[in-house]
């Protein structure tokens, strides 16, 4: 609850800031999913930037048809409100928030909701997996090495076959089998219950 306050209070100085990037320490895989009020695989259906009446800053609402819940109570659909956005000619974007594209597939880990109705993908980028096809089937991918972000993980929450690939496969891993992301997922948010 501190951290997503922390999180809240600096989305807020940072969006009276004209265009700067932030920056986010980089998470452990376990820490992602942990620090998560929720996570999900959807597929984007609409994104819209408006100011925002509460803060008077620009945002962007990006609504997500839910297409598999992997840790809390999502309904069919779920709109998130982030900072940044284009408004009548005025653009407001901060390095580092996600964005989306239309009709693509991600699985997100979102914090909760904060006073002011922003909800984010935890890290930032870090916590937004594109799924993406792949030769042997479909596969997530946030930009990281996953043998980097799953050295914090207890090696019997990593499905076996995920564990082996992952020891296996020379130099960095930056992409992993779609089914067995989810099974890490569910496994390690049992555990931290």
């Amino acid at each position: 609850m501190l951290r997503q306050f922390i999180f809240a209070c600096l989305i807020s100085f940072i969006s009276t800031l004209p265009a700067h990037a932030m920056s986010v320490l980089p998470l452990y895989l376990d820490e992602i999913i942990n620090d998560a009020a929720i996570a999900f695989q959807g597929k984007s259906l609409e994104n819209h930037s408006e100011r925002d009446p509460q803060t008077n800053l620009i945002v962007t609402y990006s609504t997500f048809e839910v297409q598999e819940v992997l840790k809390g109570k999502v309904g069919a659909t779920h709109t998130i409100k982030q900072i940044g956005g284009k408004v009548q000619g005025e653009t407001n974007q901060i390095t580092g928030v996600p964005t989306f594209i239309v009709g693509e597939s991600y699985i997100l880990f979102l914090y909760g909701v904060s006073v002011s109705g922003f909800s984010s993908p935890v890290g930032l980028e870090q916590g937004k997996f594109n799924v993406i096809p792949g030769l042997t089937g479909a596969h997530v991918t946030n930009g990281r090495d996953f043998k980097e972000m799953t050295l914090g993980a207890s090696t019997h929450l990593v499905p076996t076959p995920a564990l082996i690939k992952l020891r296996q496969a020379p130099g960095s891993t930056k992409q992993f089998n779609l089914d067995e992301f989810k099974e890490l997922v569910r496994q390690q948010a049992g555990a931290a219950k």
